[in-house]
């Protein structure tokens, strides 16, 4: 099998077109000059083509050297892409990181995350899913790390072995009212003032925002009437905005606000669900790292 041209042909050619001379090449790759011109005229004799002229000023690459030369930084630059990307995969342990979200976190948070780590180089496949199929693919090992949430400090019950809990920030529960709502010219709307209201509220008794929902206003003394069970927060603003009902949503969850819904926070109580990032601590130290400065970088103080 005939030798074509190696890694070390391609160094002696860009160094002869740097340096001038095939002693400054020599020097720069640490070579003598006899074992350059016996590299060379080797290369010469492969490919059939005089690469190199000599004079009393030193070498002048040929036509065919020229060419040879633009390959040969295209190709030199290459591989040293390769070779740090391979370092730096070998060092993060995962050639990919896949990240796990709920979906509204999906939408605000998990976006910004992804683009803080492309620009350091880390490639992010994402997994949309609840709370409970995050933690099985947790405990499966299908996920990386997952953005999750919990209420009322719930976070133990996301305990996994070799996986560590990292709060990313606190998502205020707030009240969606139609914009001719009595109580839409208010600042802020105590919950004592919608002891009359319909809610519209999310079709699972355990979800966590529901059951949040009914806690506080049991501790006001009056049991909440739900109208409507409905999963989406885009139909809910859409009845919201029909007079249909109001609602309590988690902040991440209502962007955008249409304009005939107003959003008011609460007075006097404050509902809020915890978003934490869980991740497996077998992560290399240097992706575990980037993933917790992306998190910290998008989430705010």
């Amino acid at each position: 099998m005939t030798r074509g041209v190696e890694m070390r042909d391609l160094r002696l050619i860009a160094a002869i077109a740097q340096e001038g001379s095939l002693a400054g090449a020599a020097r720069q790759l640490d070579y003598s000059q006899p074992a350059a011109s016996q590299q060379l005229a080797g290369l010469e004799a492969r490919l059939g083509a005089q690469l190199v002229e000599r004079g009393p000023r030193g070498a002048r690459l040929t036509e065919a050297g020229e060419l040879l030369a633009r390959y040969a930084a295209e190709l030199m630059e290459r591989v040293a892409t390769v070779e740090n990307d391979v370092r730096r995969r070998a060092e993060h342990g995962f050639s990919t990181l896949r990240l796990g979200t709920f979906p509204s976190a999906g939408a605000e948070i998990a976006p910004r995350v992804m683009t803080a780590l492309a620009a350091r180089g880390v490639e992010v496949q994402l997994l949309e899913a609840e709370v409970p199929e995050l933690i099985v693919a947790l405990e499966r090992r299908q996920v990386h790390a997952a953005l999750l949430f919990a209420s009322g400090g719930e976070e133990a019950a996301f305990a996994i072995e070799g996986v560590q809990l990292e709060r990313v920030l606190d998502d205020e529960h707030l009240v969606l009212l139609p914009a001719g709502h009595a109580q839409a010219e208010r600042a802020s709307v105590a919950l004592d003032d919608l002891r009359a209201e319909q809610w519209i509220a999310a079709p699972a008794d355990t979800d966590p925002s529901h059951a949040a929902l009914i806690h506080a206003c049991r501790r006001r003394g009056f049991e909440p009437s739900f109208a409507h069970r409905i999963d989406s927060f885009s139909i809910t603003q859409a009845l919201v905005a029909a007079g249909l009902g109001v609602a309590l949503v988690p902040q991440l969850a209502i962007t955008p606000v249409r304009d005939d819904v107003v959003v008011r926070p609460l007075r006097g109580t404050r509902i809020v669900r915890s978003v934490v990032l869980a991740y497996l601590t077998s992560l290399g130290p240097a992706l575990r790292s980037e993933l917790l400065d992306a998190v910290a970088a998008v989430s705010g103080p």
